[in-house]
């Protein structure tokens, strides 16, 4: 299936009103530990779709308050085990948080770790390596989960690439309170294209005011969006579906976040908008109707 849903909020004032003041991620663990990650589906699919991003990780020194904020603004659910805390969305699984000290002088304290499905990570981090990015933990088999590389992109991006052991999750259309999108924030999309076109396989892309659609397939992948900014470091950003904005923001105000940017008409007709959790961690939201664009 198509999907036709196009993130395309994010422009160059809000992306620099987010990074004045945004942490940088985390840093990988130094120290050795289980590597116990449970699969990202609940049963065996078998499916692979290169190219899409199939999981989401929370990173944060407080888990605690991740489950209270999230369940509370999106209407999550969440099952914990002494390493690792899985998230459900209508009782589907799609999505993880996991406990990472970060250094006392972060102001914020959490970040999403997004990843994305390929077909080969031994061959993806050689190419990372070739491309003057940066492998900063793996290959490694990750249990349950299948085998997995953390990578900084040439321009900075962190994402985990993952070649998952019962496959990828069915392409289906985002539900209210599931991921319904992902952009990349780079001031060099040209070359962040080639990138990311060799890592994801895709096969093609598409321009919208000078945002880049990356297709696999036919299917709409990820975005790209150009930041004019020479000290720019790109990232990853991740989009949740929802059914309200105004009503989702007012949740998140008063479960301890923040507001980062409201949504404006000039801003795919006000559909948007920009927010942070209780410990930091930013998303988009979006208000997106089936069948549009």
């Amino acid at each position: 299936m198509q999907k036709k849903y196009f993130n395309g909020a994010i422009l160059i004032g809000i992306t620099s009103l987010w990074f004045t003041g945004c942490a940088e991620m985390v840093e990988p663990p130094k120290k050795s530990e289980p590597q116990v990650l449970p699969s990202i589906t609940s049963t065996v699919t078998g499916e692979r779709h290169h190219g899409k991003f199939v999981w989401h990780d929370l990173l944060t020194d407080d888990i605690r308050s991740a489950r209270d904020f999230y369940g509370d603004v999106f209407g999550w659910t969440f099952k914990t085990n002494r390493f690792y805390t899985q998230v459900f969305n209508q009782e589907q699984l799609i999505g993880g948080m996991m406990h990472v000290t970060l250094a006392d002088e972060k102001k914020d304290k959490a970040v999403w770790l997004p990843t994305m499905s390929v077909s080969d990570v031994d061959t993806s981090a050689r190419y990372v390596k070739f491309k003057k990015g940066e492998v900063l933990k793996g290959p490694v088999v990750m249990k349950e989960r299948g085998r997995g590389v953390l990578v900084s992109d040439p321009q900075g991006a962190q994402i985990v690439l993952l070649d998952a052991k019962n496959g990828d999750p069915k392409d289906t259309t985002p539900q209210i309170g599931d991921w319904l999108w992902n952009e990349l924030w780079t001031n060099k999309p040209k070359a962040s294209y080639t990138f990311y076109r060799n890592i994801g396989g895709y096969d093609g892309y598409e321009m919208r005011d000078e945002y880049r659609i990356l297709k696999h397939k036919g299917n709409w992948r990820a975005g790209i969006r150009d930041i004019d900014k020479d000290d720019f470091k790109a990232r990853w950003v991740p989009t949740i579906r929802v059914a309200d904005l105004e009503e989702t923001m007012s949740k998140v105000k008063a479960s301890g976040g923040e507001v980062l940017v409201s949504p404006n008409e000039d801003l795919v007709n006000g559909n948007v908008a920009l927010v942070a959790d209780n410990q930091g961690a930013a998303v988009i939201i979006q208000y997106w109707e089936e069948g549009g664009e």
